[in-house]
């Protein structure tokens, strides 16, 4: 029973069955929204809107698939299963290559998949060792009996692609082990010291090392609009040093392996509270989550503001609108209550005051703050090298390909015949052109017609 289970283990049939469970696997983690992906604000709008949807998936860990037992064991199975087709590939692999080239020489065996026979006068086959040599073949033996072999280590590839596997095996254990990953809000001007008490919600902590700690400060903030298409973000910022960085969308901010990127954007404005007398009682930059057409509160000194934005102010029929998404003319709609008891309310530009209660709401600049999403892990550069490996194995593999010629002469009564067997990896139809343009001078050759290609089945068994 054990060998049957590990006979299969190591079978390409097993191969097939774990890679197609990993395929489904993945097409589910790309349908289903994932908790450790979409952000936990996301992930309890989604479990509010699909109740009865967001249970069964829950239920069967389809919204956390990749850390699910079943993923995990299926992962095991398949790394078994590669383990145990290495240990039967690395020794046939070594044979192949080590293989002594002038031993055994029959160009007869079935595995040739081509074959010439060629008359040749005496002296002719001298001109065989030039002739591979010149094609890139490595000549081993002597004229009357050789073998030649192109790009000998090749099969060596097949190694290296497997082993690429467990690179990037082990670099992706250590990214989910050390993993950190936590959204934090800051405005232009403001600083962060990497407090873990500072993030949005509770951040992912690593099992495994310590929390990411990066340090630096929002110098600046300045999206870029176009025909209402918000197109890049450049966020200037400086870090413990005081060298500045610019951070945009595609370019993240990295202290060492931390990487700082961009996420959402939101308008912080400077509103102060003033007195009757204007003297100032309160102020404070507002994060405010108000673009799109979205609506945002914030209180200060007892007061609830109900806030929306119009980035291009402009009132058409008495109404406030904004004539674009670019930040031309930036203004807000305020409406002030107290006690669930409206106050006031009424449109203001920067430097503009919205008066209430013997009080003085003034807007008096705008600036934006950013979401940022901060995540540290190891092993990453395992994955690229493993990446890189396997990329490489395919180029060695497919492009410089193993090709095989052997020949020996045969001496009858009333002619020597020179017999040549051919064999390649891949591409066939290449592979057999170049025997033919390596033959082709011999041929030419020949002191008497005849000769030619025999077929290619033999009467030897295959090559192990």
């Amino acid at each position: 029973m054990t060998t049957r289970v590990t006979t299969y283990l190591g079978s390409l049939r097993c191969t097939l069955h774990l890679t197609i469970s990993l395929v489904a696997i993945f097409l589910a983690g790309f349908f289903v929204p994932q908790k450790s992906i979409i952000g936990r604000e996301l992930y309890r709008q989604w479990e509010a809107s699909s109740p009865l949807l967001f249970r069964f998936a829950d239920s069967l860990r389809l919204t956390d698939i990749y850390a699910a037992p079943y993923t995990v064991i299926i992962w095991c199975c398949f790394f078994l299963n590669l383990t145990l087709v290495m240990q039967q590939r690395v020794p046939l692999v070594l044979k192949k290559i080590n293989r002594s080239d002038d031993s055994s020489i029959d160009p007869y065996r079935s595995y040739f998949q081509w074959r010439r026979v060629i008359p040749i006068s005496e002296g002719t086959e001298l001109r065989v060792p030039l002739l591979l040599t010149a094609a890139g073949y490595r000549f081993r033996g002597t004229p009357a009996q050789f073998s030649a072999v192109k790009n000998r280590l090749s099969p060596l590839a097949t190694i290296l692609f497997h082993l690429s596997f467990f690179l990037i095996l082990f670099g992706g254990v250590l990214i989910f082990y050390t993993r950190f990953s936590g959204f934090v809000d800051l405005s232009e001007g403001e600083s962060f010291q990497g407090e873990t008490g500072r993030y949005n919600a509770s951040p992912r902590l690593p099992r495994l090392g310590l929390p990411a700690a990066p340090r630096f400060t929002v110098e600046s903030v300045r999206p870029e609009v176009v025909a209402d298409v918000a197109t890049d973000i450049k966020v200037a910022l400086r870090d413990s040093t005081g060298k500045s960085h610019l951070l945009e969308i595609n370019r993240p901010y990295k202290e060492g392996h931390t990487s700082v990127l961009f996420n959402d954007l939101g308008i912080a404005p400077l509103f102060v509270m003033e007195d009757g007398a204007g003297k100032e009682l309160d102020g404070a930059y507002v994060k405010l989550k108000v673009l799109k057409g979205q609506e945002d509160s914030f209180t200060m000194m007892g007061y609830r503001v109900a806030a929306r934005y119009f980035p291009d102010h402009v009132v058409e029929n008495g109404e406030d609108r904004s004539r674009s998404e670019e930040f031309r003319n930036p203004a807000f709609h305020l409406t002030v209550y107290k006690n669930k008891v409206r106050l006031a309310a009424n449109t203001i530009h920067p430097g503009e005051a919205l008066a209430f209660d013997g009080m003085r709401l003034i807007f008096r600049q705008q600036s934006f703050w950013v979401r940022f999403l901060v995540v540290k892990e190891y092993g990453l550069e395992f994955v690229y090298a493993g990446f890189a490996l396997a990329s490489i194995a395919l180029i060695w593999r497919l492009i410089f390909f193993r090709r095989e010629i052997v020949g020996i002469i045969e001496e009858t009564d009333n002619e020597r015949l020179l017999v040549l067997a051919a064999r390649a990896e891949f591409y066939s139809n290449l592979s057999r052109d170049e025997f033919d343009r390596i033959t082709a001078p011999l041929a030419s050759m020949s002191p008497a017609p005849g000769g030619g290609d025999l077929p290619a089945e033999g009467t030897e068994g295959d090559e192990a």
